[in-house]
């Protein structure tokens, strides 16, 4: 992560600003509001935990999110037997901000595989740009771009459109 000469702002209002739009797009791609609220309240306190160290970074918001999403999965890794007795949460029943203005859309972005469907989200509703996605997946732009074409084909057939 490309480091600046000092730190953006204080903890608490990095804090403030970030987290809310940190946990609706985690929500996003885990596709469970509440698991994505814990996952960036965990992230958020490792980074607390480093500040000296993520406040200087070109996005810190960047490092918490994949720490977020890093967490989730580790998480749905060892909670599997768990999640599966439960139903799954969906994009298009989450009320407010969080929800997507389509079901049709809602529901094929959440059949994205979740490489796919974190380059959707982070791309049109955080509106990072290439680099400051490949920055905070730990990818190349390539990747990037990559995954983001592959996503966008995919929901065009998914929605039935030609690609």
């Amino acid at each position: 992560m490309e480091l600046t000469a000092e730190p953006v702002r204080s903890f608490e209002d990095f804090y403030r600003a970030e987290w809310p739009g940190l946990r609706r797009a985690v929500g996003f791609v885990v596709q469970d509001r509440e698991l994505a609220g814990e996952c960036v309240d965990e992230a958020m306190t490792r980074a607390y935990e480093r500040w000296a160290q993520v406040s200087v970074m070109e996005r810190p918001a960047g490092w918490v999110y994949r720490v977020a999403v890093n967490e989730a999965r580790n998480r749905g890794r060892r909670h599997k037997v768990e999640r599966d007795k439960q139903p799954r949460g969906s994009l298009a029943v989450v009320p407010g901000a969080d929800s997507v203005a389509d079901p049709a859309i809602a529901a094929a972005i959440a059949r994205l595989p979740l490489d796919q469907r974190s380059a959707v989200v982070l791309r049109y509703y955080l509106d990072w740009s290439t680099e400051e996605m490949a920055e905070a997946l730990g990818v190349a732009t390539g990747t990037v771009k990559s995954r983001l074409h592959r996503a966008l084909q995919r929901l065009e057939r998914s929605l039935g459109r030609q690609a």
